[in-house]
Parts: structure tokens; sequence; C-alpha cells
């Protein structure tokens, strides 16, 4: 076993490409595919789903990824310490937090809810369902993600306990110039609208896709991608027409450079929650953060 199989496998698993994952792991893909290849093979059965796009996971695949994750973290922890590099500070606070919420929301409400002094913390961004699968598996203490009310995801929340810290909505977004929108909805069928969004797999395009389904807009795909900030920065840059978490873009809606557009039938409530499992497995300090969570959401803070 090369724990580089590992890495490669679970690079394959957040890019759902081969083609992409390869890019991002800077090997060509035929070395990238050697890699699953032998994998699978050591493991003795398909990992992955080749006729599907994006690539899938056969249960067998299911299984190793829980394992993976923990495995390459722990030897990754274990390397950095023998290297004499280990940083993580002592008794930290694991908290897995999707990407956006990394960006917009973790670091003023972790410092609410460490008012009586720092409390340490290892910050891991990922999207909601690999976050969520390292909650299950041990492989974070806290998770902090967003969740739709009127779309429950497809996961054991019976397995978890939760509570809602904050509000978001979600909504359609565009460039502004000399004041104006540069683009507005629903557009026509000779004019339709250019459109930036996130895949049907990510939380957040799910989300989109639900609030397109039940409208009759005239939209374009133009750009897609799943880093939140990378698309409201496309719509910044006026490539098109894009839905966005309010909290992400207050500062371009406060400078003009964002813009609102359609009214409310096309926009979407979303809310931010902290997950933990049952409080008997939960760390003392990540027991307290959560203590800590319940009162300010009580409070309304």
């Amino acid at each position: 076993m090369d724990i580089g199989w590992l890495e490669s496998f679970l690079a394959l698993v957040e890019h759902g490409s081969f083609t992409r994952a390869a890019e991002a792991q800077h090997v060509s893909q035929p070395a990238f595919s050697r890699r699953i290849r032998a994998l699978e093979i050591w493991f003795g059965e398909p990992l992955v789903d080749r006729s599907t796009y994006p690539v899938s996971l056969t249960p067998a695949g299911v299984k190793v990824r829980a394992g993976a994750i923990e495995t390459v973290a722990a030897i990754s922890a274990v390397r950095d310490e023998i290297r004499g590099r280990q940083r993580t500070p002592r008794g930290a606070v694991r908290v897995a937090v999707t990407h956006t919420l990394a960006t917009t929301f973790f670091a003023q409400w972790w410092a609410s809810c460490s008012d009586q002094g720092p409390v340490p913390c290892v910050l891991l961004p990922s999207n909601t369902l690999d976050a969520y699968d390292a909650l299950l598996h041990g492989g974070c203490d806290l998770l902090l993600a967003y969740a739709d009310p009127a779309l429950p995801l497809s996961i054991p929340v019976a397995d978890v306990e939760w509570m809602v810290l904050a509000e978001d909505v979600l909504a359609p977004y565009t460039s502004v110039t000399g004041r104006q929108p540069d683009f507005s909805l629903p557009g026509t069928a000779a004019h339709p609208v250019p459109m930036v969004t996130h895949s049907q797999g990510a939380f957040l395009g799910r989300v989109t896709e639900r609030i397109l389904a039940e409208r009759d807009l005239h939209l374009l795909p133009i750009a897609q991608s799943d880093f939140t900030s990378g698309l409201a920065a496309l719509i910044g840059a006026g490539m098109g027409v894009g839905w966005l978490p309010g909290r992400l873009v207050t500062p371009q809606l406060a400078d003009g450079t964002l813009q609102q557009v359609g009214d409310s039938s096309l926009t979407a409530s979303i809310e931010i929650r902290l997950y933990r499992v049952p409080s008997d497995k939960v760390p003392a300090r990540a027991a307290g953060i959560w203590h800590r969570a319940a009162g300010l959401a009580a409070d309304g803070s």
C-alpha cells in the first residue's frame, strides 16, 4: 500500500473527474489512473464506477473513502510530528466547515464562542457531504454547514445532533455598470441571460436547481464551479447572473459592485447549522463550544 494511492483516491472523490484530479495533483492522467487501479487491485474490488460523470463510488469505494480520510490525516500528523513541524494546537477542536462559511461566517462566530479566552481549533474546509462523512467517522469534532429546510440531504441525520445558528438567503446577483444592473431576469428565448452556476452535485447547486425548477426563466450557462467565491468573482466581472449566499456578497452590495435581481420568488432561505455526533462522543472542549453556541443561538446573537 502506498499512501499516495489514498491521497489520489480522495482527490478523485473531491473533483469527480480523473482529468481534474490529476491536474490538482500535478501528475499526468495515465499516471493518476494507474494509482487508482493499483489501489483497486490492492483492495481486490473496483472502487470507482467509471461509467458515470462525475465518477461515482462503488459500495466498496464508499467504505474505502471513510477509512482513507482518517488514515491520511493520521499519517500526515505523525509525519509532521516526527519532522518537527507539528503546528497543530494542543487540544484543538477540529471543525469541518463548508468552504463558503469558512470565509464568511466562521471567524466571527468562533470568536464569539471563545469569549472567555481563545479556544484552539483546526479548521477543515470541505464540501458538505465529505464534511458530514468526516463527522460520522471521527475526522472532526463539529461540522458547520449550510442546510436547506426544503431539501434535506440524503444522509442519516438521526446519527447526529444539530442546531440552527443563523439564516441566510440564496439569491440571484449581477454586476453593475453606472449603477444599473448588467443583466435582468427572466430573459427571453431569443435573448437568454448568461448564467454562472454551481454544479448540480454541490449543495448550493441543488438549492439553485430547486429554485429554477419552479420558475420559467431563460438562462444560458456559461461558467460552472463549486468554488462559490470564484463564482462571485465571475459575476462581479460581468460574466452573468448567479445565485449566491447573501452573507458572501455583503461587501459587494455595500460598495455597489453587485446587485440582486429578480423578485423574492427567485430566492431560497437557507440555514447555517452546527452538527455533532452524540454528546458522549464529543471531546470536552468541543462540547463547551457546542453549549456556548447554543446559548448564543438562543439569545439571537
